[in-house]
């Protein structure tokens, strides 16, 4: 190999070993999860993201109904499944648990962040110096302590790093992960426009359809990420792109369509808006118009100052993140849900602008001071990194999960209660999954609730608002309709950090006490059958939807039944996890109330032969048998015509890509045998 042939690897491998100094740095910051199995951070979440790829691991591929949250959801409601279904993967491989995987797939996510934003910026810019300083901005500060009080307060300090401390104390796992998959997917969403070949524009698709399927604030940073770019490329693009783009996007979408139906957005955004935290109305709308005007004024002023694209892009990308994040934390008005969340991509914002606003000022600079300024940076990184650390080592550290409340208590549930529907307070809820299959009438993503009704209920239950002395029999009531056959309380002494009930005694003298150790108690909910299926007429359901969670009176005719011994049982037995088959007797007009949530996929047959569902006031299955005499009952979760549709628009949507990346090869060596072409067909 000559000369001339090696000299162009040089740079590239320059870029590489920025990248991976970058990734290796950041894994060392990293490096306890590595082989934590399980960390002393039981307040955080990520017991439920450990629970789906438990979930997978063992019941692959049976992913069709998730039947261990809110009374049962579809699979895809449970969280963007690319994330699980990493950590199940990584655990099969590997053959770890499930536990060690997540906190081993995390460490590495976490580690590529700064590696894939600095191949971006290189991207944009073709500095590696400014690229190199904004990752390691990114990486060893946390410039939204300086902007929000009660992140400054939270974590400690500018050098304590937020994103660290978002992925191990608050369980953000996949979030982390989409802010390293967005960078990476709008680099190759660049060189496909610069390539225009259809390997190019398959593998944009591809990023961007994982992206959105890892985590909803990274797809939306992604959609910010884009447009920012499409804008400041050349002071905006032409239609024609904004036109492909978008093409790549519902390209992107059929492909993540069964696993991102439209009901399961819809679900997504009825559950966000359900748990408030966005102004409505006026606030809201003239938030968002003054938003759009300083960010329509702000690109016309990048316009007019001919800023260099990787400025214009850093600024277009920050202001839309740090509007969000802060119009909430500074005047209260949320234009988005959870807009306080993006303050994450906020700070990756922040990186950039400092680093290319610092560029285009030392361009013009003495050659001095910017060889000056990049030894500070270096020196700064390196002190951020020691700092960074070292807050990690006082941050988390590895624990024996059998001395913690939350594995006792679900391992007793588990043991003793053959899995029937539990509801269990906070953290031992969010870990209840990582240990067993035991349902529970909670779970870890409320936004994906099936049955909207279930978080006024869930609610009720643990603070008892405005039901005076009868809190405990109301929410006993409830636990009842849900098929609940047993909940448990932590009190003012337990382990468990976030109790909750906010009268842990609720229930003394009202449901019999089955299971104590100290302040943590599981009380027996009392059910004449534990089956979730059971006898009942037409005129015993819920006579109407409930006004309130305190509106007991619309569920006593349907309580009554369920405790009606004049009703035969009706034993009910899982086959998969998606269908069951229930065995009973019945008399003509009978129907059967199942407690399971309602979906149009449900289907049911009854000795044989196809027979009516619907959804009953609470939000739960029905099924109309029409049997005389003995009756078995078969119901099945299919996902309905919307899946059977998903599923072939993502078929057909992967097999026209191959199809059109086949023919296009075929044509352009077609082209180069008849000598008519030197250069390979590019697409326009």
């Amino acid at each position: 190999m000559t000369l001339d042939k090696v000299r162009p690897i040089f740079p590239r491998l320059k870029t590489a070993s920025v990248a991976a100094g970058l990734f290796l740095v950041n894994l060392w910051i990293a490096r306890t999860l590595l082989w934590s199995e399980f960390i002393n951070q039981m307040y955080s979440i990520e017991g439920s993201h450990i629970a789906l790829g438990r979930y997978i691991l063992d019941h692959w591929p049976d992913l069709h109904w998730f039947p261990l949250w809110y009374g049962g959801i579809p699979f895809q409601n449970a969280y963007p499944v690319l994330h699980p279904f990493l950590v199940a993967a990584v655990a099969r491989v590997s053959g770890v648990s499930a536990p060690y995987a997540y906190h081993l797939l995390t460490a590495i996510f976490y580690a590529l962040g700064p590696a894939t934003l600095f191949l971006l910026a290189f991207k944009l810019s073709g500095s590696r110096w400014s690229s190199g300083a904004a990752a390691l901005i990114y990486s060893f500060s946390s410039p939204s302590t300086l902007l929000i009080t009660a992140v400054s307060r939270d974590v400690g300090g500018v050098w304590h790093g937020r994103r660290l401390q978002a992925l191990v104390q608050y369980g953000e796992g996949p979030h982390i992960a989409s802010m390293a998959l967005f960078p990476l997917a709008l680099l190759i969403l660049i060189l496909a426009f610069e390539k225009r070949k259809p390997l190019w524009w398959g593998l944009a698709s591809l990023a961007l359809a994982a992206t959105v399927l890892t985590n909803w604030l990274g797809a939306f940073a992604l959609a910010l990420a884009a447009m920012a770019w499409l804008l400041a490329a050349r002071y905006g693009a032409g239609p024609w792109k904004w036109a492909i783009a978008a093409g790549l996007g519902l390209w992107a979408y059929a492909i993540a369509c069964p696993w991102l139906p439209p009901s399961t957005i819809l679900t997504t955004f009825r559950g966000e808006a359900s748990a408030g935290g966005a102004a409505e109305g006026l606030g809201r709308t003239l938030a968002l118009l003054i938003g759009v005007l300083a960010f329509l004024a702000l690109y016309v002023l990048l316009r007019i100052t001919r800023a260099p694209l990787a400025l214009a892009f850093s600024v277009l990308f920050l202001f839309p993140a740090a509007y969000l994040t802060l119009a909430q934390e500074w005047r209260g008005i949320s234009v988005l849900h959870q807009a306080s969340r993006m303050h994450l991509e906020m700070e990756m914002g922040i990186a950039l602008v400092v680093s290319f606003g610092a560029k285009a000022l030392l361009d013009m600079a003495p050659r001095r001071l910017r060889a000056a300024t990049a030894l500070l940076v270096v020196l700064t990184g390196a002190y951020g990194a020691v700092r960074l650390s070292a807050y990690a080592g006082r941050l988390y550290h590895p624990i024996d999960i059998r001395q913690t409340i939350e594995y006792r208590e679900a391992k007793w549930v588990s043991g003793n209660l053959n899995g029937q529907r539990v509801m269990l307070p906070g953290s031992v809820g969010f870990f209840l999954n990582v240990f067993s299959d035991t349902p529970q009438l909670d779970g870890g993503y409320y936004q994906g609730m099936q049955n909207p009704y279930l978080a006024h209920v869930n609610y009720q239950i643990r603070t008892g608002d405005n039901a005076g002395p009868e809190e405990g029999m109301i929410a006993a009531a409830w636990l009842k309709a849900f098929g609940v056959d047993a909940v448990g309380v932590s009190g003012p002494r337990s382990e468990e950090p976030y109790k909750p009930f906010r009268n842990p005694r609720k229930f003394d003298g009202i449901l019999p006490e089955i299971w104590r150790q100290g302040d943590d108690v599981i009380y027996r909910v009392p059910r004449r059958s534990q089956s979730l299926a059971h006898v009942i007429r037409p005129q015993d359901l819920p006579v109407r939807v409930p006004i309130s969670s305190l509106d007991v009176e619309a569920i006593h005719p349907y309580l009554r039944a369920l405790d009606d011994p004049a009703f035969p049982e009706a034993p009910m037995r899982w086959l998969d996890r998606h269908t069951a088959s229930i065995s009973t007797h019945l008399n003509r007009g009978q129907i059967l109330s199942v407690q399971i949530s309602y979906h149009p996929g449900w289907e049911a047959t009854a000795n044989g032969r196809g027979c009516r569902v619907s959804k009953d006031n609470l939000g739960q299955l029905v099924v109309f048998p029409d049997c005389e005499g003995p009756c078995a009952v078969r119901v099945a979760y299919n996902g309905g015509t919307e899946m059977l549709v998903a599923r072939s628009v993502c078929w057909l949507s992967l097999a026209g890509g191959l199809v059109w990346m086949l023919l296009h090869r075929l044509a352009s060596r077609s082209a180069r045998r008849r000598g008519g072409c030197a250069k390979e067909v590019t697409v326009p």
